[in-house]
């Protein structure tokens, strides 16, 4: 790993990204009102102003809004539901997937992995951040199989960040994210070292050999006493990576069985 300059073209994609999700904040009047997540769950109920759902999305991160347990969960259980509906625009189910991940409930855990493998590239970004934050590390294998196969480095990235959260130890995931130091993508290299520093609390440097002398006893160690990873994730082979949206009407198409 050197210190090449970082890839522009990455830089910008971010940007593109960052700016999809501040995009819908700003963009005409909204009709917000509210401080508590009791007035943020009934707007996102009455509101049809998809503007201010957004902003309510966003302010339902924040643990001041919630008076109790109770009330926390309720809000990841409505949240969990309009993700899994699909009905909200792009930048919008991007906002949930990331309020998920801040609200660190186990219960959006079925609804991140799935999308994970998102349609839409801006959802699995923030689908993948998020997993890392409430997955397990039975998880880091689907964050793995995002990080090598998915075609868009913001993707890959954001799943590179994801298995940092989620801490898993298994000698493959560490040797995959010591293998991502010596990408010819400098934002892949710097992410690979980042989240290798976040999972052992180690600084190694930038050099991938004094990384593998390092974690010697780790990556040697056997797979029974490291976090198990499953062979494979919930994800059809045929599914990801995700193809563009195909029209509504492919879609209906598709879902008719012809009879035998």
């Amino acid at each position: 790993m050197d210190d090449r300059s970082v890839n522009r073209g990455g830089l910008r994609r971010h940007a593109a990204a960052a700016a999809l999700l501040a995009a819908s904040t700003l963009y005409g009047c909204t009709n917000f009102k509210g401080t508590t997540a009791t007035s943020f769950l009934k707007q996102i109920r009455q509101d049809p102003d998809p503007n201010s759902r957004f902003i309510v999305y966003q302010k339902l991160a924040s643990p001041y809004c919630y008076d109790n347990a109770e009330q926390k969960a309720q809000a990841v259980k409505v949240l969990v539901a309009k993700l899994e509906e699909g009905k909200e625009p792009i930048a919008t189910r991007a906002v949930i997937c990331r309020t998920l991940g801040d609200l660190k409930s186990k219960a959006a855990r079925p609804a991140l992995i799935n999308a994970v493998s998102d349609n839409d590239a801006i959802v699995r970004v923030q689908a993948c951040r998020a997993l890392g934050k409430v997955g397990t590390p039975e998880d880091a294998t689907i964050l793995c199989r995002v990080m090598t196969v998915d075609s868009l480095e913001d993707c890959r990235i954001a799943a590179i960040e994801g298995l940092g959260e989620l801490k898993s130890r298994d000698p493959r995931i560490l040797e995959m994210l010591i293998d991502g130091m010596e990408n010819d993508d400098p934002a892949i290299r710097l992410a690979s070292l980042t989240s290798l520093k976040q999972i052992t609390g180690k600084n190694a440097g930038v050099e991938t050999a004094a990384w593998r002398k390092e974690l010697k006893p780790l990556l040697e160690a056997p797979n029974s006493v490291v976090s198990p990873v499953v062979t494979e994730p919930p994800v059809p082979k045929d599914v990801y990576p995700p193809l563009p949206n195909p029209p509504a009407v492919l879609r209906d198409e598709a879902k008719i069985v012809p009879k035998s």
